[in-house]
């Protein structure tokens, strides 16, 4: 067998490709040699193994082989986005010139694909952002800068704790996240996904060209000085962290981070991972991955649209006025159906502008590229156009935007006179350029012209002194221009043809006057090749001095793409737009269920939820089934969906700004953490204990049910009493529970209100209503639920008889007043205790 190592690599080109290798040795490399792709020594093994393909050996040099696998060019984007899913780095090298017999071709590095940092649309989901963060720690701070290649997107964020950091990486979603210690790594692998490549990089090593030109440094200067003087230092770090890993992929981290903005924390929603997925914010749950909120609210036409929902919906705004001014836009939008609809029109026509201009920008776009933004650019100042009858409207401001300083229009203007109607997918071949976009290129065209009239002449001709009515002038790449005749002809051909090829039905010939004339051709041809290749670079780089406006009228599109979006929504649901306070408060009359609606039941039970300062605790009680969780989740969602700039699922709705929003419902094990059910749980209320405030809304839903009956009640009393002994801190709390024993809290606590789901008992069996009433329930109905789900009667008929027993059991009271180990507390003690908690 070839030995695997890379190190008995002599001949030149096992040296070239090690030279190739040397600054990436973590990422598999593919060099292009004639129409393959290859990898020779270790890395030709690991990606036989990766991709299941054959791994055989190659010459060496000095009599030894070495281990080579490959895979065929027309395909290797199929290869890459298998070697992408393994969380794989990639480095692919390119012939830089045509090979030459006797002679090693030059080749090198154009490209270093990771997961975090794709431009190509095939390994990318048009509908969301492909992050790559980098984490820094300085100061007592952390910062995460974040960008997207793909769309030219850039943040940074700083936080103060670990909770905070977890769920900023929960709203990002990175694909992959630099890390400048393997420490790091053990401490931030798990606030991620599984699917995210986890790259550690040391922040002081060279990692490519132009790293200390200073460029990168320089773009994102502003956007330092807008931090907190205390949070710049972990600011820089990462940004610095990310320009060198941006630099070390080759990327143009200067035209990325150019525009990088500060996303402040504070001034939206904070939502944490597990609510993010108790909720179904952006996927459902694993039976139903579908019905998620962000679908429910998708009807944008727009990739970019689409991509902007999904980040208001991850933040929602603190601000109350910018709150109301999306608000104002979607009901301008609600009343006005005739003119939404055609604007939903237009928007249908427009392709992903913000990731062909960064195509473009990274000199990585084709013909028919150029061509979709032409046709993108076009729609979008049809666009603009519907909008200019709407004037000092609160749409106006978006035609003026996409129009704005004829950016748009002067493109259009540009590609339309430089490209053909349907150019070829490559260059290739030219047919891109129209021929009167260059005088030269007219002048190739017209002698390219000129000698196909001189190929038809000649074949009429041959035809008529040979006599052969079937005679032809054909082509094809492997044998250029021929003569070719049916084989029952051949014996007639003229004395000075060449034969050269001999199918089953056909021979084929050529002669002199044919070389000749295939020589002018195919000379034109290369000449016009190249020249259009020419044609190309000067013209992306001419579109590239318009990347700032296109990219400021892309984000005005995605914008007005999110406002039909959810107009459109609002009018199909019959969804209403909230008013807005200062005030802690919520007030929903028949509020619903955004997704309960949208993909469950037809007839969704509406259901009032009204919290002010003297009623902030409400306590559900009710059966199983009966609707306790759906009426947590759908308070939640409506805070959400206001927030995010939304109308709401209910017939009026008054709502007080929400600041962290936090859950405590289900749980599962974390096997792998060696984490139980209950300890999952516990780690829930704890983070929510150490960060909710007065404007905080926290859904509990029957905590204290994974342990023991008597630790499980002891706990979830004890905790309603924390809370509610917090005094003006308290949050609003949306208590759910089976502990019936807890409604005898609303005698100690003025601020309690108990409500259940009523129930109606009917002969056959209890009805469930799903009407959340004032009051509290005694039952919760399990077993007749469990007769429902299909349970066999004898283990019912027992369940029956052990629950008349217990009953018949003296039960031990619950306390009206305060817990012995509470009373005497002052509410200032409590406050402290609550600040104090670890």
């Amino acid at each position: 067998m070839a030995e695997a190592t890379e190190a008995v690599g002599t001949s030149p080109l096992i040296a070239q490709y090690l030279s190739l290798k040397q600054p990436y040795p973590e990422a598999l490399l593919l060099s292009r040699v004639g129409d393959f792709y290859e990898a020779y020594g270790d890395d030709a093994v690991e990606l036989a193994q990766a991709l299941t393909i054959v791994c055989t050996s190659k010459e060496a040099g000095k009599g030894k082989r070495v281990a080579m696998s490959g895979v065929p060019h027309h395909s290797v984007d199929h290869y890459l986005g298998r070697l992408l899913r393994q969380r794989r780095i990639v480095a692919i090298a390119e012939q830089m010139e045509e090979p030459v017999p006797n002679r090693l071709v030059r080749r090198e590095i154009v490209r270093v694909l990771t997961p975090g940092t794709l431009l190509e649309e095939q390994f990318l989901t048009p509908e969301r952002n492909n992050y790559v963060c980098a984490i820094a720690t300085a100061a007592g701070f952390t910062a995460v800068a974040a960008c997207d290649i793909s769309t030219s997107q850039a943040t940074v964020s700083v936080v103060d704790d670990d909770d905070a950091l977890a769920a900023e990486l929960d709203r990002l979603a990175p694909s992959e996240m630099v890390l400048a210690t393997e420490e790091d790594e053990a401490r931030y692998k798990s606030m991620v996904s599984e699917s995210c490549k986890t790259t550690v990089r040391d922040p002081f090593d060279s990692m490519g060209e132009g790293v200390q030109s200073g460029n990168g440094q320089a773009a994102y200067a502003s956007v330092l000085r807008e931090m907190a003087l205390a949070q710049r230092p972990a600011g820089h770090e990462a940004m610095a962290l990310l320009e060198r890993y941006l630099h070390y992929v080759r990327i143009d981290a200067a035209g990325v981070l150019r525009h990088t903005t500060v996303h402040e924390t504070r001034k939206t929603m904070a939502i944490d991972r597990s609510t993010r997925r108790h909720l179904d914010l952006l996927s459902g749950s694993s039976e139903s991955r579908s019905a998620s909120l962000l679908n429910v609210l998708a009807k944008t036409e727009t990739a970019m649209g689409s991509r902007l929902l999904a980040q208001w919906l991850c933040a929602p705004l603190l601000d109350i006025e910018r709150i109301c001014d999306r608000h104002d836009r979607v009901e301008a939008l609600f009343d006005r159906i005739a003119l939404r609809a055609q604007l939903q029109r237009g928007l249908r026509r427009i392709g992903d502008i913000q990731r062909l201009m960064q195509k473009i920008a990274a000199r990585r776009a084709g013909p028919r590229d150029l061509a979709g933004l032409a046709a993108s650019l076009r729609a979008a100042l049809a666009v603009a156009a519907d909008l200019r009858d709407e004037p000092a409207s609160l749409l106006s401001p978006f035609a003026q935007a996409i129009a704005a300083g004829g950016a748009c229009a002067d493109v259009v203007s540009l590609l339309t006179r430089a490209l053909v109607d349907e150019p070829a997918a490559t260059l290739t071949d030219g047919g891109v350029f129209r021929v009167e976009y260059d005088e030269e290129l007219c002048q190739l065209s017209s002698l390219r012209s000129a000698a196909r009239d001189h190929l038809i002449a000649l074949e009429g001709d041959v035809r008529a002194q040979s006599g052969l009515k079937g005679l032809k002038i054909r082509y094809t790449q492997a044998f250029g221009y021929y003569y070719e005749v049916t084989r029952s002809q051949a014996h007639a051909v003229p004395a000075d043809f060449i034969r050269r090829q001999s199918l089953v039905n056909a021979e084929r010939f050529t002669d002199a006057r044919l070389k000749e004339l295939e020589a002018k051709l195919l000379t034109a041809r290369a000449c016009q090749v190249a020249l259009e290749r020419r044609l190309f670079e000067a013209l992306v780089d001419q579109l590239d001095s318009f990347r700032d406006p296109l990219q400021a009228a892309a984000e005005s599109v995605a914008q007005l793409d999110v406002y039909c979006s959810l107009a459109q929504v609002a009018a199909e649901r019959r969804y209403v737009r909230p008013t807005m306070t200062a005030e802690s408060m919520l007030d929903v009359t028949a509020g619903r269920h955004a997704i309960v609606e949208a993909y469950g039941v037809a007839d969704f039970v509406p259901n009032e939820c009204s919290v002010d300062d003297t009623q902030r605790f409400l306590l559900i009680t009710g059966p199983n089934m009966g609707g306790k969780s759906t009426y947590l989740r759908q308070t939640a969602l409506i805070c959400v969906m206001a927030q995010m700039g939304s109308f709401v699922p209910a017939a009026r709705a008054k709502l007080g700004l929400i600041d962290r929003l936090y859950t405590r419902i289900g749980a599962g094990d974390d096997i792998a953490a060696g984490r139980s059910t209950f300890y999952v749980e516990m780690s829930e209320m704890a983070l929510i204990l150490r960060h909710c405030t007065r404007h905080s809304l926290l859904l509990i839903d029957e905590v204290g049910r994974g342990t023991g009956t008597i630790d499980g009640l002891s706990i979830a009393q004890s905790i309603s009493e924390y809370l509610l002994e917090l005094d003006t801190a308290l949050p609003i709390v949306l208590f759910a529970t089976h502990f019936h024993e807890l409604v005898k809290l609303s005698d100690a606590y003025a601020r309690v209100l108990n409500l259940h789901v009523a129930v109606a008992e009917e002969p056959a069996g209890p009805v469930f209503s799903h009407r959340v009433v004032p009051g509290s329930s005694s039952r919760s109905y399990g077993i007749a639920v469990a007769t429902m789900a299909g349970l066999p009667r004898p283990i019912v008929d027992r369940a029956k008889a052990i629950a008349a027993e217990l009953e018949a059991r003296p039960g031990v009271e619950m306390r009206g007043a305060r817990s012995p180990a509470r009373a005497g507390r002052s509410a200032e003690a409590e406050r402290q205790l609550h600040m104090e908690m670890p």
